[in-house]
């Protein structure tokens, strides 16, 4: 029986974060439409406390859940550069090249992740700030 070559898992784990990348991706966008739309009753004045405490509750969320990815973020960057280092002084350079595909791949869904769980805190505060204001 011939061995299975490596190259195919880290390829199929690149095709496995890209799959989960666009899903992020596509949810990310849910939520910011959402977000837009709440905007737009906002300005209409036709905010019902429903949508107010749906505001005030994942603004809150995003807060927490734009910190851990944060923070994530900056044990992550060290673990990879590392690993990276290790792939080129272990193998030859054409074999790191390919397995290097997977970390470049889950490096940029470590980093937009980050960037849209802030992204999302950001807009959500802003609208809690504007409702506070009306509310004052």
């Amino acid at each position: 029986m011939e061995q299975f070559p490596i190259e195919f898992v880290s390829n199929i784990a690149s095709i496995i974060l890209v799959v989960v990348l666009v899903i992020n991706y596509l949810k990310h966008k849910k939520r910011v439409e959402v977000i837009q739309q709440l905007d737009s009753l906002k300005s209409e004045n036709q905010l019902t406390q429903q949508d107010i405490s749906y505001i005030f509750e994942n603004e809150k969320e995003y807060k927490e859940k734009a910190e851990k990815a944060e923070g994530f973020t900056k044990l992550l960057n060290p673990i990879f550069i590392l690993i990276v280092g290790i792939l080129f002084i272990y193998l030859p350079f054409s074999e790191a090249m390919i397995h290097l595909n997977v970390f470049v791949v889950a490096f940029i869904f470590v980093q937009l992740d980050k960037i849209n769980k802030k992204n999302t805190y950001i807009l959500l505060n802003e609208l809690k700030k504007d409702i506070k204001k009306e509310g004052n």
